[in-house]
């Protein structure tokens, strides 16, 4: 079963194979052992707490204690250990060590444990197996744990992705359904567009669950996505059934179903196939999550776009083989006779023809003004785009006041930083540098690292060591002889601990420095901290320009996927745009007119990121997928108002006019979806995990900004000076027939 790694103990995963950063960081799991952790304490813990001993003997005792664990590390034993001979350093020289690490300022203490593979990929029964150890313990209980590592937050992550998937999918799918038969006035329809997009998220959840997948924090929004875009196809199509002629469908022999997928199925298609075009663009990502779910929602989107096309008809036809007497719904300019018109399904919230015709009057006046308008704010949005950052910190994926992030507020400031960066020194074993010179870099790097005020405590192959003194006496002298010969016969030791690595080419030795993951700093910033350390001390060290230095682990891996986060946000948009603005292309017949109704599309895109560049807030994980697929699911109303705009150029109506006409005939159906798509997603704003949240807050400000630009901008371009290059090749092959396009389409098939 394939798991979508979200928390930081996946993250390196996230770069694509054979990238530097994820093969340094590979490379260093396999030399010293996997990093998976946790750290394990709770209030009043101490080294005189019985519930730590407790605590440990309980988790040691355990019979599958090997098949989870890789290692118990606790600062009791390690303080035995090194005051005891032959190491004999005092209590207070090993508490120094220790601080930061295990052991707070005010005593407060940590016990640490190393995760094998087996319990990184079963997380759920490793984080089981530590809480009903503890609940074994007499006045401690799973409740009073403080828990940290990069474990629990992968845990932490997928716990609140199942969570949401559980609570948050339902009543999307309740309010989406309330939403359609508020707009669209009949139970029957809403039951029609339901009916066919609960098809279509069945078989998106299907997809991923017989492909042998799992839903993931990413993957969570795909069924409530499909749903949303399934259903805004099946409303459009009740408004193409709507504007067919059942006397003249008869005659034909035909249904209004039929009638109404041979009016619509060109612009439904051709939507679909765009916003697929905006989510495969994902799939240029480096970032493996983004990938697989823009995989997996574009096949999600065909396969329901061929359900809606293959079913409407079947569905549509047998729920409006009767009808109920209602009031007609007053949304076209030119009204039919009552002889000829449809049985239209009542709409509570439609745009009234006096409003539309005003709103069109007035469009036609201000055409240049919000064009120049709309320019303006492009570059705004362009410019604020360049300020855009982005954070993969575990602590801001949740709430402030959730127990994650207070757990880790916790630990840092009564223990030390939780996060790490490590810092490997390699020799070549060509040079013959002594071991006990490259153990003398190494303590003057781990002495000076301790000393950072950025830098909470560090761990390395000199924390096991005795202490020895730099002094030119004797004494010193003596004890310098004695420790070389220490560090030859218990090498192999050092190694077990993980601390250094040695082959026939190098030897590497390791220190895991601690910096904060709830700092306002960037991982970047913080390993920048770091390295200005290390460079200090190598400046100054005759051995150091024998040595390579190398930096790893996930803080600076977190860095580099942050800023593929940012680059992965402008390639895949760019993907995005270049793949769907050819469509638009191609239903204009002009090259400029293409690009031109792509604005309006562009626009909400550049306004939501541009914003978030202008306010300094971050962009997350999920918030990258929104800018492609906002554009795909944008692209969708304005395919259909390009449509309809066209259809009535081809009929011979001057701009003005076809543009009143469009109104009429789309208006009411594009405010219908947006309202139902922004409803959909409505409950995920509540989601407890953040970049489900962030998602679901671009998702509504991009399709409020959508509508926006397809009713007022794009009217506004279609009607300026501009607009010419979409009209000019069309008006050659006008017709100067005034006839409605649901009139056309029954009398073609009547012939």
């Amino acid at each position: 079963m394939l798991h979508i790694p979200i928390g930081s103990a996946g993250v390196h995963e996230w770069l694509p194979e054979g990238r530097p950063e994820r093969l340094r960081y590979e490379q260093f799991s396999a030399r010293f052992g996997s990093d998976q952790i946790v750290l394990i304490s709770w209030d009043g813990s101490s080294l005189n707490d019985q519930r730590f001993e407790k605590f440990e003997s309980r988790l040691l005792s355990l019979p599958d204690f090997a098949t989870y664990f890789t290692k118990i590390e606790a600062p009791d034993r390690i303080i035995q250990t090194l005051t005891a001979h032959p190491m004999r350093v005092s209590e207070t020289e090993v508490l120094r060590r220790l601080q930061g690490v295990f052991i707070g300022k005010d005593g407060t203490v940590a016990l640490l444990l190393g995760i094998t593979a087996y319990g990184v990929a079963n997380h759920k029964q490793t984080m089981e197996v530590i809480r009903e150890a503890a609940d074994a313990v007499p006045e401690l209980g799973r409740e009073k744990l403080r828990l940290v590592g990069t474990l629990y937050e992968a845990y932490a992550v997928d716990e609140a992705a199942e969570g949401s998937l559980k609570k948050l999918v339902l009543p999307s799918t309740i309010l989406g359904l309330l939403i359609s038969w508020i707009c669209l006035g009949r139970v029957r329809s809403a039951i029609v567009v339901l009916a066919i997009a609960g098809i279509g998220q069945l078989l998106a959840v299907s997809m991923v669950y017989y492909m042998g997948h799992q839903f993931s924090a990413v993957l969570i929004v795909l069924p409530t996505l499909v749903f949303m875009l399934t259903l805004s196809g099946a409303v459009h199509l009740i408004n193409y059934f709507s504007e067919s002629n059942p006397s003249s469908v008869e005659r034909a022999g035909s249904s209004r179903g039929v009638d109404a997928i041979r009016l619509g199925w060109k612009p439904c298609l051709l939507s679909s196939l765009t916003t697929m075009l905006g989510m495969g663009s994902l799939m240029t990502s480096q970032l493996a999550p983004v990938r697989q779910f823009g995989l997996y929602s574009a096949i999600g989107l065909g396969v329901a776009t061929v359900v809606l096309l293959i079913a409407f008809p079947a569905i549509a036809d047998g729920l409006f083989s009767f009808q109920l007497p209602r009031r007609k719904n007053p949304q076209r300019i030119d009204q039919e006779t009552s002889d000829s018109a449809a049985p239209k399904p009542y709409t509570w919230i439609c745009i009234s023809q006096s409003v539309q015709s005003r709103f069109v009057q007035w469009e036609n006046r201000n055409a240049v003004l919000i064009t120049a308008a709309t320019l303006l704010m492009l570059g705004l949005t362009f410019v604020g785009l360049s300020q855009l950052r982005s954070s993969t910190k575990f602590c801001d994926m949740f709430p402030e006041k959730s127990r994650t992030n207070q757990d880790m507020k916790w630990f840092e400031s009564k223990i030390g930083p939780i996060a790490t960066v490590e810092v490997l020194i390699h020799f070549s074993n060509q040079k013959s540098i002594p071991l006990f010179d490259q153990a003398r870099l190494v303590h003057r790097i781990t002495q000076s690292l301790r000393n950072h005020d950025e830098i909470g405590g560090v761990l390395s192959a000199t924390t096991f060591m005795p202490r020895w003194s730099e002094e030119g006496n004797t004494r010193s002298a003596a004890q310098r002889g004695i420790l070389r010969q220490r560090i030859e016969d218990n090498f192999d030791k050092l190694e077990a601990q993980g601390v250094v690595f040695r082959d026939s080419k190098e030897t590497v030795w390791r220190l895991m420095s601690k910096v904060s993951a709830v700092s306002q700093k960037s991982y970047g910033q913080l390993t920048d901290s770091v390295k200005q350390a290390v460079d200090q001390i190598l400046s100054e060290e005759a051995a150091a320009p024998q040595s390579r230095i190398e930096y790893t682990g996930l803080s600076p891996v977190m860095h580099e996927t942050q800023v593929a986060l940012l680059s992965d946000l402008g390639y895949s948009f760019l993907s995005a745009f270049l793949l769907i603005t050819p469509v638009m292309m191609w239903i204009v017949r002009s090259i400029w007119g293409g690009l031109l109704i792509m604005i309006p599309n562009v626009l909400p895109v550049t306004l939501a990121f541009g914003t978030m560049g202008w306010m300094g807030w971050s962009l997350d994980i999920a918030g990258i997928l929104t800018a492609s697929i906002a554009l795909g699911i944008a692209v969708d109303d304005t395919l259909h108002f390009v449509s309809w705009y066209m259809m009535e150029l081809d009929r011979g109506f001057p701009p003005l006019e076809a543009i009143q006409k469009t109104f009429a005939s789309c208006s009411t159906a594009m405010l219908h979806t947006t309202l139902i798509s922004c409803g959909a997603m409505f409950p995920f704003l509540f989601a407890e995990f953040l970049p489900t949240q962030q998602f679901a807050k671009l998702m509504i400000a991009m399709l409020s900004a959508a509508i926006v630009g397809d009713l007022v901008v794009l009217p506004a371009l279609l009607l300026s000076p501009l607009g010419r290059v979409v009209r000019s090749r069309r008006l050659l092959g006008s017709r100067s027939d005034h006839r409605s396009p649901a009139n056309d389409s029954a009398e073609t098939a009547t012939q």
